[in-house]
């Protein structure tokens, strides 16, 4: 066949209508010689392609990563009963995994954590209840080592109860784990260094195991002195640091409903 201009926009629309793979490997398998005289004409095969009115991004067989597409993705794993947890989304190497790198470039989310809230979902809940093994224990408490985050004992039950519980469920005893993790039990036996984001998780965290009951004044002041101490010291107040944790004071005005 002699291919000119015109008849070289004709096939490359009517394979596109018919749903055939029409980025340049999978094309010139097939249809060598269009390959080649859609380049010799148009300059380029890309340009051969735009010509004929298609999207080359479309054909290429590379996703065009958007919000909307990656909210998606996150939703149709939840309703499959994926692990949505980091770790375990990005080991997968597939469609998930891609979608998650994707949501942290700045013009999408910046983050997984916001990616999984733009989806509806919480993201120390999807750390709670992620499914554990001894490697992603190991894996996460290294993580958490280089980030310098908390790692004695009752900093971790604080910040991530799911993970604290993991590591005495797989391995006996908390210290054993972190031996597991290559770190020190006695040196990480400090007091907690507080930030307003560990507080405001840890809020988070005490009002979702609470239930039906307020988070009050009293009841915090009394059952967990040091966060106490630290909402007050780094917010100015209880009803500031709920407050930043978007929790809404009770009828009584003595805490989060």
């Amino acid at each position: 066949m002699v291919w000119d201009k015109p008849r070289i926009l004709q096939e490359l629309r009517r394979l596109h209508h018919a749903r055939q793979n029409l980025s340049y490997t999978g094309l010139a398998r097939k249809k060598q010689s269009l390959v080649s005289a859609a380049a010799y004409h148009f300059g380029s095969y890309r340009s051969a392609v735009e010509q004929a009115g298609i999207a080359y991004a479309d054909v290429t067989r590379r996703p065009r990563w958007t919000r909307q597409n990656i909210i998606a993705s996150i939703k149709s794993a939840r309703r499959r009963g994926h692990d949505l947890h980091w770790a375990a989304v990005t080991k997968r190497g597939d469609e998930l995994s891609r979608a998650a790198f994707a949501s942290l470039q700045p013009r999408l989310f910046g983050s997984w954590d916001r990616a999984l809230h733009a989806a509806g979902l919480d993201a120390d809940e999807i750390s709670l209840y992620r499914t554990w093994d001894r490697n992603s224990v190991v894996f996460e408490l290294k993580a958490r080592a280089q980030d310098d985050e908390p790692l004695n004992s009752g900093a971790l039950q604080q910040d991530d109860p799911g993970l604290h519980a993991a590591a005495l469920r797989y391995f006996g005893s908390y210290d054993t784990a972190l031996r597991a993790a290559h770190l020190d039990p006695q040196r990480l036996r400090r007091r907690r260094r507080w930030s307003k984001e560990s507080v405001i998780r840890s809020v988070k965290m005490l009002r979702r195991r609470s239930g039906k009951a307020s988070i009050t004044d009293a009841r915090v002041r009394a059952t967990n002195p040091p966060l106490y101490g630290a909402m007050i010291r780094l917010f100015g107040s209880f009803r500031k640091a709920c407050g930043a944790a978007g929790l809404t004071p009770s009828p009584s005005g003595r805490g989060p409903g």
